[in-house]
């Protein structure tokens, strides 16, 4: 695989998508087309005669890689010598897909058996041979697919045109089964994401200070539990979301609880308990645990823990308590 960093700008690309709770507030038509939606990068794949190669939102590019090069071998059998593609770059092990932290993993180890576990899944097509492609998108990826038929790393990724909304959460339970992180709906230009959300009960701990606190706003927060002997367990960084009154209420009632701090968090009293809707958890690492000994926190260990993959800020919860049982590890099942 060769990889260098580029500034090219596809970050336009993406579409805005809503998310929905569930299945069932698909509003279906005649054009709705569910896709599985991979945890991996978003990306733009460049196909043409002077080159193939994708690139992230991180104007990181790369090229000359298994899934790639049988892409390449694909549409120029089937006649393309232009496309601009979307795509999800991201790996697979034994017919199941992998989080992201271990895609990125594989592509950083410049291990070719790795490398050779990284799928490209196909979910739009931009443009085919210098024309813009304005079909609808079902036939857009109908036509992919019938390009790369066959293809193991190279792939369109599982989709379903449902005819009713039973049909629609058959697949999505499929996909959650097989291990995709959820799906992504199309109702013409509407867009919408469903995956699996989860809540756990967590204590603040402390105010990030990357992003910066600005205009007097807290933009992330750093949340905890409690383990049997009563020691805080850091748990997950969560953003405050786009709710500038939020942001600023969130400033005025932490900011006197500050206890002390370091070069990356104000830590505050561990007073204020909220509850935090999740999608997924990374795999165990170590976490640190603290304890409070006269003012200021102070490390006491480490423990395998989990941290919590699209943490959002859901609610305050004045009914819980700064207590092992209104905070308990338990919480989380990975």
């Amino acid at each position: 695989m060769i990889e260098k960093q580029v500034s090219i700008e596809v970050e336009g690309y993406k579409p805005d998508m809503t998310a929905l709770s569930s299945v069932k507030e698909l509003n279906l038509t005649d054009d709705t087309v569910v896709m599985a939606k991979a945890d991996g990068e978003f990306t733009f794949l460049s196909f043409s005669r002077e080159g193939n190669f994708t690139v992230n939102r991180y104007g990181h590019l790369r090229m000359d890689f298994p899934a790639l090069n049988e892409l390449s071998l694909a549409l120029n059998r089937a006649g393309v010598y232009e496309a601009g593609i979307l795509c999800e770059l991201y790996a697979m092990e034994e017919g199941r897909p992998l989080k992201l932290p271990e895609f990125i993993h594989y592509v950083k180890s410049k291990n070719p058996d790795l490398i050779g576990k990284v799928h490209i899944g196909v979910w739009d097509l931009i443009t085919v041979n210098g024309n813009e492609v304005n079909e609808s998108y079902a036939w857009k990826i109908s036509e992919v697919e019938r390009w790369l038929e066959g293809h193991r790393l190279a792939h369109v990724l599982p989709y379903v045109v449902p005819k009713s909304l039973i049909e629609a959460e058959q697949f999505y339970s499929k996909v959650l089964e097989i291990g995709y992180e959820g799906v992504v709906a199309r109702n013409g230009d509407n867009i919408y994401k469903v995956k699996p959300q989860q809540d756990v009960d967590a204590v603040i701990i402390g105010i990030n200070k990357k992003p910066m606190l600005k205009e007097q706003q807290v933009t992330s927060i750093k949340l905890a539990l409690m383990d049997e002997d009563g020691l805080f367990v850091e748990l997950s960084d969560c953003a405050s979301g786009i709710d500038h009154q939020l942001r600023r209420v969130l400033f005025e009632y932490l900011m006197p609880l500050r206890d002390n701090e370091d070069k990356t968090t104000i830590y505050v009293q561990p007073l204020v308990v909220c509850q935090v809707r999740y999608t997924d958890t990374f795999k165990a690492q170590k976490r640190k645990l603290k304890y409070i000994i006269g003012i200021g926190y102070r490390e006491s260990g480490v423990i395998p823990f989990f941290s919590l993959r699209h943490p959002r800020l859901e609610s305050f919860r004045e009914d819980k308590k700064v207590t092992v049982k209104d905070l308990r590890l338990k919480q989380i099942v990975a």
